[in-house]
């Protein structure tokens, strides 16, 4: 995966060099981690904090991106120390070199799929991440902290002045992830997120545009789909026939879909009638089921397009998921700049863009994490998704959730 605005290749010096407001340290990107790692962890975590993201309500329509979350807080992982770091390699399944080894087996894998979508006929998939920080030119960033993340996430900095125009940093910031995401995302940060007290801000872009293996029939004329809370609304639905992956588990069945090339894919995990709740309650368990090799058969498969925006402050996400310290006077992120206590987080927005049609998918998402001064199937042969579903997009090596969502009423396009 492209990784735009990180840091040039070269030797893992440490060395750290300036040009205008941008620094840099030479160090190419570190070998990746397993691939079954990768999509294990990144699939748990995923799993938790879509459960925990009061802003996705469980009758509702909404989506996270945990490969994009997961970045910008491993980044911030990289300068934590002591209990801080210990309650967020806690949540994120290991500690800073796993992590980091997670995302740059990610990043392969997804490069490798987009480079076998070039040799197929109707154009390569688009797949684009970017990591960088942000940190106030006052700041002294630690040298080893900017080689963490440049051979890490192959993240570069970009100087900014909070404490004489925060509104100015803030813009910066989101005009790189505009570009980043092809317009999808053109404002995270808001006014309120960043301030005088600003001291650095940690963030990950992701953007993906991708073509199916096989496009879907045009639209059909609108038919019931019932909602999650037991409601019907009338939709449009797409239909396509091929060999699919197909698994079941306990009230559920997926279907992976692929996309050009093979090497990417979305998974409709379809709970049986009356089952959406109880299928999402257990998401942690169904997620690694479904991404699993599951067997392939022919289906004819039918879905409803769909379109989803969802901004979610994490911040009260992740303390519900024990990561308490890194918002507090007793936060340590000393491996950053200063000691103890001198830095803190305030808050982590996020944003997933979806929209599905006939033809393939685009995405976006961005993640910003804002630190301030103080602290066995059978045979199926038709799947209808005609009820609230599930869904997962994801490279076919590692498995790792880029974008995990669900769908309760597919014609709200918010």
């Amino acid at each position: 995966m492209s990784s735009s605005g990180a840091a040039p290749s070269g030797s893992a010096s440490g060395s750290a060099a300036s040009s205008g407001d941008v620094l840099a340290v030479q160090a190419a990107r570190m070998t990746p981690g397993p691939a079954a790692t990768a999509g294990a962890d990144l699939a748990a975590f995923g799993a938790k904090l879509f459960l925990a993201d009061d802003k996705i309500a469980a009758t509702g329509n909404g989506s996270i991106s945990p490969y994009s979350v997961y970045s910008a807080l491993a980044m911030t992982d990289a300068g934590a120390r002591g209990a801080t770091a210990q309650q967020l390699e806690v949540l994120l399944g290991g500690d800073q070199q796993r992590q980091a080894g997670n995302v740059t087996a990610i990043d392969a894998a997804v490069a490798a799929a987009v480079a076998r979508s070039k040799a197929a006929a109707g154009g390569p998939i688009v797949c684009e991440a970017a990591n960088s920080l942000w940190p106030d030119k006052s700041l002294q960033v630690s040298r080893d902290f900017l080689r963490q993340l440049a051979t890490g996430y192959g993240a570069g900095a970009h100087l900014e002045d909070y404490r004489n125009d925060p509104d100015g940093a803030r813009k910066a910031i989101n005009a790189w992830v505009s570009e980043r995401t092809r317009s999808l995302i053109p404002e995270l940060l808001g006014p309120r997120d960043v301030t005088t007290l600003t001291r650095l801000e940690l963030v990950n872009a992701l953007y993906l545009k991708a073509a199916w293996a096989k496009a879907f029939d045009a639209p059909s004329a609108p038919a019931a789909f019932t909602t999650a809370s037991g409601g019907s609304v009338q939709t449009p639905y797409l239909g396509a026939e091929g060999r699919y992956a197909v698994a079941r588990g306990d009230g559920w069945v997926s279907v992976s879909v692929p996309y050009l090339g093979d090497g990417m894919a979305m998974t409709v995990v379809l709970p049986d009638q009356g089952r959406f709740a109880a299928v999402r309650g257990a998401l942690p368990k169904v997620l690694g089921a479904a991404l699993a090799t599951a067997l392939a058969g022919r289906v004819r498969l039918t879905m409803p397009p769909f379109a989803i925006d969802t901004r979610s402050p994490l911040a009260p996400a992740l303390q519900g998921l024990g990561v308490t310290r890194l918002f507090g006077g007793g936060a340590d992120l000393s491996g950053i700049a200063g000691a103890p206590g001198d830095l803190k987080v305030q808050s982590v927005v996020h944003q997933s863009v979806v929209k599905v049609d006939q033809h393939g998918t685009e995405a976006a998402a961005a993640t910003g994490v804002g630190v301030q001064a103080g602290a066995v199937p059978g045979m199926i042969d038709r799947i209808v998704v005609d009820r609230a579903f599930l869904f997962v997009i994801h490279d076919n090596q590692t498995r790792a959730p880029l974008f995990l969502g669900q769908i309760s009423d597919p014609t709200t396009k918010a």
